[in-house]
């Protein structure tokens, strides 16, 4: 069985990173079916013609859909990328992340294993690149390396995707693999950051992003995963590597950013919850354990103020808000706060 494939990007103002994200997707030994890109940049046009031309003679077996963008909002364009899409597997990447040569023959191997459509995701791993020599670390902790490896490998188990993300009702299921990519280098994946996010497009037209989440679309990838593992597994394939250029330029401080994230995850329990009881007890204990862990965290990196501490103190305050009083049009509501709070950026 042989699957086609088409990556899909969004951008906003950045054709410096989306020019080498091309180069390595156009460069791969199992070449994209179609490339969609979604941009959200004044001068859209612009940036299309510089990639026509930078890539022309590609385009002759690769088609190209470059398109502005209908909303200037990652979970808009995303969704409209996807309606764009026509193979059977999309690569949903940042405009930052750069293949390795092999990675799409990897993924692509792995979806063609499972010939019962077992698998809806399949991510590979975040591995340095030419950009860069050494992993990043996650935060510093200013001890002796041999005292604090065990302590910094805690921390970091607790700062994972799935650790962050309280799910509305069971988690999802890390169960071993199927048994038709078991001779294949595949382990059971948690939930999938959006940077490297692929998946089977006739489960992702039934999900989709939700677009409750507009500006800073923190949890986004997280939901979009969860609701994607009532479809089929989540599975990671190490061995495909993808680079994070890391172009983030956000310039929000980190007690915005980290607000964002507890409503946002609010917001998405208020709308999918089936027991808000449940969810506000769930929330409430997360949101309380990871006050414990940036007491010790925002300390380490001198951030006085505590930032995250706040943030997630504040999550806790507004959870009464968020799941139990009654709005006659929440999501409504919560756009327009996100509106008023976040979206001069995309104003400008």
């Amino acid at each position: 069985m042989t699957l086609s494939w088409t990556l899909t990007i969004c951008t906003y103002n950045r054709p410096h990173f989306l020019v080498e994200t091309l180069r390595c997707a156009l460069g791969q030994t199992r070449r994209p079916a179609e490339v969609v890109v979604v941009d959200a940049s004044d001068g859209w046009e612009d940036n299309r013609d510089q990639m026509v031309a930078e890539f022309k003679s590609d385009w002759d077996d690769v088609t190209l859909v470059y398109v502005p963008a209908d909303v200037r909002s990652l979970t808009f364009q995303r969704n409209q990328a996807l309606d764009l899409a026509t193979s059977d597997i999309v690569f949903s990447l940042d405009d930052d992340i750069y293949l390795y040569p092999d990675a799409a023959e990897i993924v692509m191997g792995v979806y063609e294993a499972d010939v019962d459509n077992e698998i809806a995701m399949v991510t590979g791993q975040f591995t340095p690149g030419p950009y860069e020599t050494t992993p990043k670390r996650s935060y510093p902790i200013a001890q002796a390396e041999e005292e604090t490896s065990n302590l910094r490998q805690w921390f970091e188990n607790q700062l994972t995707l799935d650790s962050h993300f309280v799910p509305y009702a069971e988690p999802v299921d890390m169960g071993p693999v199927p048994n038709s990519v078991r001779n294949l280098n595949v382990l059971p994946s948690g939930l999938v950051n959006g940077g490297r996010t692929t998946f089977r497009r006739k489960f992702a037209t039934e999900s989709g992003w939700t677009e409750l989440l507009r500006y800073y679309a923190t949890h986004e990838d997280s939901d979009f995963s969860y609701r994607m593992s009532q479809f089929g597994r989540l599975v990671v394939a190490p061995d495909a590597g993808f680079f994070h250029a890391d172009g983030n330029d956000s310039k929000a401080s980190r007690f915005r950013i980290n607000t964002i994230r507890v409503r946002n995850l609010l917001a998405l329990h208020a709308v999918h919850s089936p027991n808000r009881v449940r969810s506000a007890l769930r929330c409430t204990a997360s949101f309380a354990k990871f006050m414990g862990l940036y007491v010790a965290i925002d300390a380490a990196q001198k951030r006085i103020s505590f930032p995250t501490v706040r943030a997630y103190a504040y999550g806790i305050a507004q959870i009464p808000v968020f799941l139990f009083v009654p709005f006659r049009n929440f999501k409504k509501w919560y756009v327009d706060l996100q509106e008023r709070m976040y979206g001069e950026r995309y104003k400008s």
